[in-house]
């Protein structure tokens, strides 16, 4: 497919939740792969790997974990994101060194190398010009690892769907850029609470509710991945309460 410039696909990025029913490009595919495997790494240390779902019953059931997000099962490939501590732990062993049990800041590490990786993976797709999504898994992300099958301490953290888009949406509102960078301090513009609120516009009471109030969305996430990581190997307090 035509590439545009990475500048271009950043300025008129949107999320596409429609897509045509035409297989990727294999050739694509694996320059998409490429692309996340060189993103940068801690320590280069690599902790992460990538599953490329294409079989259409295991996409109907990863749908189904991530709340019935039609999307999952309707793209041509979704990418799954894990933290994988397995083989480096594998790796380890065999030059001779004993590794404790990952936890905590080996997962927050993992974390974060997954998000840069399939940024890396998401500009890629779209500057060849497919549409893409990204679907939190940290829900239920034991659930995303037992449908796919994944070993012990490899967690599912972020999916990404990518296709040729069915629709084509407007690039939604960001934060003004005053309030989203300063140089050598912290943005202090005035007025800088209502530019923020202001770009949710009536949609603003309902996400806060849902996401932020107390017992929201992610406190319950907090809960789903502490648990998780402990079913999965992982080092973690209070991995058995509802809350962190």
């Amino acid at each position: 497919m035509q590439c545009r410039s990475c500048l271009d696909v950043i300025g008129s990025h949107a999320s596409v939740r429609k897509f045509l029913p035409e297989p990727l490009d294999q050739g694509d595919l694996e320059r998409i792969l490429e692309a996340a495997r060189r993103a940068p790494s801690s320590w280069n240390l690599q902790p992460i790997v990538v599953t490329a779902v294409t079989d259409p019953e295991l996409k109907r059931r990863l749908s189904e974990a991530v709340g019935g997000q039609e999307h999952v099962a309707q793209a041509p490939v979704f990418l799954v994101f894990s933290v994988d501590y397995r083989k480096l732990i594998e790796a380890s062993r065999s030059v001779g060194v004993e590794p404790a049990e990952p936890g905590l800041g080996h997962f927050i590490v993992g974390v974060l190398d997954a998000g840069i990786a399939s940024g890396w993976a998401a500009l890629a797709a779209e500057t060849l010009g497919y549409g893409i999504v990204f679907v939190a898994l940290y829900a239920d992300p034991c659930r995303v690892a037992e449908i796919l099958n994944l070993p012990r301490y490899v967690v599912p953290v972020v999916g990404l769907c990518i296709g040729k888009p069915a629709e084509r949406p407007e690039p939604r509102p960001r934060h003004p850029m005053e309030v989203f960078a300063a140089v050598n301090r912290y943005p202090s513009a005035p007025d800088a609470v209502e530019n923020v609120a202001g770009i949710y516009r009536g949609r603003g009471v309902k996400l806060f509710r849902y996401v932020l109030a107390p017992g929201g969305y992610y406190e319950e996430v907090g809960g789903a991945v502490l648990r998780c990581l402990k079913q999965r190997g992982y080092r973690v307090p209070g991995g058995s309460s509802k809350h962190y």
